[in-house]
């Protein structure tokens, strides 16, 4: 798409977008703003240094071009489409839309001019997906946007062959909550692939004060290095046992009235101490008879979910091979 270049460059103008500011925007607010979304890969970007966008000379106009891979809101046409931002140029420091050639992204936008421009510029509003392409994603658009973007980032059905980063930002709104993830993460430890189960475990360790870390002891010595790929300073032997020391040493009586929230209560029926997880479980099923929905008996395999076109659902035994 040279040809936009040769366009700006003799009309002697930029794409005319005001800058959308949006700095105390909530996730919320942008994804009811939006009226497109989309998941696609970055095949180019480029700043039109010559243009300056109304309002400042730091602001300059940030083309990419993008490859849509799903559509999660309105009708996105197939193929490449251009996207525009009007980003800061100067020196600056926070959470800003920084993103590279090649990166999988979900794009809320809305249509300006006839383009497609970020519902927020420059500050975060283009989010990373780390589970790999996807031509749809889990649920229908009556789901809110950021639930489909998390489930999206653990729908780890078409992963064979790579290895899954550390999941940044997986739930930026935190819609699916501790206990969900939870689950979410046991479902990842029984894929076929190593990358896959790393980034797993990882999440449980990263629950930290929940004892969610049984996945230890299912990752051999040689898994547990990988724990550290990409130069995360987590997960190393000591910690893991400074933070069975802590659980251990935490009354029982204590946390199940400090944590009122039910799936709070759901997580301590997980915990991997199992005298204490066994206690968790004779005051869950006692304050909540006839749900199903927790960790006991302590005896009982940690429950574990995957997700599918449909939302996540419940994983009986290994992870279910291709047909």
């Amino acid at each position: 798409m040279r040809w936009i270049w040769l366009v700006v460059l003799l009309c002697g103008c930029g794409p005319d977008l005001r800058r959308r500011d949006g700095t105390r925007a909530t996730l919320a607010e942008d994804a009811a703003e939006a009226s497109h979304a989309f998941v696609g890969v970055i095949e180019a970007q480029e700043f039109l240094r010559w243009t300056r966008p109304f309002g400042g000379e730091h602001w300059r106009y940030l083309w990419r071009r993008v490859r849509v891979e799903a559509a999660l809101k309105g009708d996105v046409r197939d193929g490449v489409v251009d996207v525009w931002e009007v980003f800061w140029a100067g020196g600056a420091s926070g959470d800003w839309n920084g993103t590279e050639v090649g990166g999988r992204y979900l794009f809320p936008v809305v249509v300006e001019k006839g383009r497609y421009r970020m519902v927020r510029d420059y500050w975060r509003s283009i989010w990373p997906v780390a589970s790999g392409p996807h031509s749809r994603a889990p649920l229908d658009e009556r789901a809110p946007l950021f639930e489909r973007l998390a489930l999206l980032n653990y729908w780890m059905d078409g992963v064979r062959g790579q290895t899954v980063p550390w999941m940044w930002r997986a739930d930026p709104e935190r819609r699916l909550g501790w206990w969900r993830e939870a689950k979410l993460a046991r479902g990842l430890l029984r894929h076929p692939n190593l990358g896959v189960r790393v980034a797993g475990c990882r999440v449980l360790l990263g629950m930290g004060g929940w004892g969610q870390d049984e996945c230890w002891e299912q990752l051999s010595e040689t898994e547990r290095a990988h724990l550290r790929d990409g130069g995360a300073t987590c997960c190393f032997p000591e910690d893991i046992a400074v933070a069975r020391r802590r659980q251990e040493g935490r009354d029982v009586a204590t946390q199940w009235a400090n944590h009122l929230d039910r799936d709070e209560r759901r997580l301590l029926t997980t915990v991997s101490n199992r005298r204490q997880r066994a206690a968790f479980c004779e005051l869950y099923l006692k304050t909540y008879p006839g749900d199903t929905d927790h960790g006991c008996p302590a005896e009982r395999t940690p429950p574990a979910t995957m997700v599918t076109e449909a939302g996540d659902i419940p994983l009986a035994g290994a992870w279910p091979g291709k047909d």
